[in-house]
């Protein structure tokens, strides 16, 4: 339990320089145009939030990127020892698409417990509180109450809007309750999602 955190997030400044945010998103472009027989298993390169799968294996630059030691240590802050993520995907909702309900990236907890999952989300442009950024409930990991609500709320008074510039990276608690917001700019919100998990834990 990130009990030297309760709030249960954390925000990583400049992950991403804009050579490679370029970089990582023209190999992300070409992994659009993909024909589908050619495509990872949960691919989606036309819904209204455009998905891909197993990055860490199909883009050289996502590769480099998680192994980034500044990366690295805010998650070993949350999950000591985390070892390879899980998941490595693509979110990108295009206008009008990626409102969520807010939910957690592990079995909602109905007691306090050491963290099981992290998740890292980094910007591939600027967020803000009109394109679709990620919001949280910080300190919703510590709190049964809201985590039996996990999936079911659709607002909460105390959600905060994760904003920042492209490159940012924002990791917390995947038992924080979470979710993408509707996108109401004119244009895609592309971000990377990335999950650890400890060894033998279920999955949402």
């Amino acid at each position: 339990m990130s009990t030297d955190n309760p709030s249960g997030w954390t925000t990583v400044h400049d992950l991403l320089d804009p050579d490679q945010i370029i970089r990582i998103r023209s190999e992300l472009d070409e992994l659009l145009e993909l024909p589908a027989s050619e495509r990872a298993v949960g691919d989606k390169p036309s819904a209204g939030t455009r998905h891909l799968e197993e990055l860490d294996r199909r883009s050289p630059s996502i590769a480099m990127l998680i192994e980034q030691p500044r990366l690295v240590d805010v998650v070993a802050a949350f999950l000591p020892d985390p070892g390879n993520p899980v998941q490595v995907s693509y979110r990108s909702p295009q206008p009008g698409h990626g409102g969520q309900q807010l939910h957690s990236d592990g079995v909602p907890r109905s007691a306090p417990a050491p963290t099981e999952v992290v998740t890292a989300i980094v910007a591939l442009c600027d967020f803000t509180e009109r394109n679709g950024a990620t919001r949280l409930i910080p300190g919703s990991h510590l709190r049964p109450d809201l985590q039996r609500m996990a999936g079911k709320l659709g607002e909460h008074a105390d959600a905060r809007t994760l904003t920042g510039a492209a490159g940012t990276a924002f990791v917390f608690d995947g038992h924080v309750l979470h979710s993408g917001t509707n996108n109401a700019s004119e244009h895609e919100r592309p971000a990377l999602q990335i999950l650890w998990r400890r060894v033998g834990t279920m999955y949402a």
